[in-house]
């Protein structure tokens, strides 16, 4: 875990005004990389809390989902020794949700793998990460960027003034950025495909998946529906950026 402060400040008399503070943090969680980038008049203990208390949640959602780990309630599921009705509330929800998107996608969007095994991935992280960011807004503060293995929710704008900023980059070339993204105020970014994590989004139809896209990014206001919109729209292929884009204030780009 790693952090960085910056202040800038100017002395009028004997008062200090702030201009602007800048933290920033870093940690591996959910099996990825997650970032956090303060951009607020907080001090370093304010800031170094709310990051503690955001990566600790993810932790804990990384234990209760990840297919990787023995214990999680998704591997008991799996395994047979936990039936998914006795599950905890945040795994019936997220299951609730995947099966209307299931539905809403006409099976585009899958939280099975071809063997039957539950994996809700495709939409478990966007959610993780929305429901951190709300300790960010509990602790006062407004201006920032939350990001989870490459899926983004901000808040406010830069010290700057600015929207905040994001480059969308070549799957196939992690040093090429293909474009670049000004976020609306309070709104996030998640990108879909195969290419960072392996397979690991099923569709209806499995070979079709990823046939004509590197991948998909959506652009909206929910973190949440934005990872699981970008999911299925990966999924759908070619048709995925009409399906997306019918949803009101989510946007679809596609990389090819």
């Amino acid at each position: 875990m790693a952090s960085i402060f910056n202040r800038i400040a100017i002395s009028i008399g004997f008062k200090t005004v702030t201009i602007a503070t800048s933290h920033k943090f870093t940690a591996k969680a959910m099996g990825t990389a997650a970032s956090l980038h303060i951009d607020d008049s907080c001090d370093a203990v304010v800031a170094e809390k709310a990051w503690r208390n955001v990566i600790s949640f993810l932790w804990k959602i990384e234990q209760t989902f990840s297919t990787f780990k023995i214990e999680s309630e998704i591997s008991k599921i799996n395994s047979g020794n936990l039936n998914l009705l006795d599950a905890s509330p945040s795994v019936i929800e997220v299951f609730d949700a995947c099966t209307w998107l299931e539905h809403a996608s006409d099976g585009a969007f899958r939280a099975r793998r071809p063997d039957g095994s539950l994996d809700p991935a495709g939409f478990v992280k966007g959610w993780a990460t929305q429901c951190a960011s709300r300790l960010l807004t509990e602790n006062n503060l407004k201006n920032w960027y939350l990001c989870v293995g490459g899926d983004i929710q901000t808040s406010g704008r830069q010290a700057s003034g600015e929207l905040w900023s994001v480059g969308v980059i070549d799957p196939q070339d992690q040093k090429l950025i293909r474009c670049t993204v000004d976020i609306p105020e309070n709104w996030a970014i998640a990108t879909s495909g195969n290419s960072a994590r392996g397979q690991h989004i099923w569709g209806a139809d499995e070979n079709s998946v990823g046939e004509t896209l590197r991948s998909f990014s959506v652009i909206g206001p929910d973190l949440m529906w934005a990872d699981a919109f970008a999911t299925a729209g990966f999924a759908k292929g070619k048709t995925g950026a009409e399906w997306v884009n019918k949803f009101s204030n989510y946007l679809a780009l596609e990389i090819k």
